[in-house]
């Protein structure tokens, strides 16, 4: 499942190298098998988004595998990240 996750990793990299791998979670949440969050520039989500997605549904449908994966928008990711922190204040 390892080179699998990387393989998802490295498909969002080829198409926005700036693309930050934020977590992986081996299991993931609930019935997934992994989840990852990447957040990558704004003007990349949808790219990244729909090539990923359509990777992830190849790997469930061939190998059984169900990996999450959550593209965050940088400006999204970073809003976040300030309620967090501000949350913990």
């Amino acid at each position: 499942m390892k080179q699998l996750i990387d393989e998802l990793i490295g498909l969002a990299k080829s198409l926005c190298p700036e693309t930050e791998v934020v977590e992986v979670k081996i299991p993931g949440y609930e019935e997934l098998d992994a989840m990852v969050e990447i957040v990558v520039p704004d003007e990349k989500e949808d790219e990244v988004h729909d090539a990923v997605l359509h990777r992830e549904h190849e790997i469930f449908m061939d190998e059984g595998y169900d990996i999450g994966v959550h593209i965050v928008s940088r400006s999204d990711y970073e809003r976040l990240k300030a309620k967090r922190e501000a949350a913990w204040k």
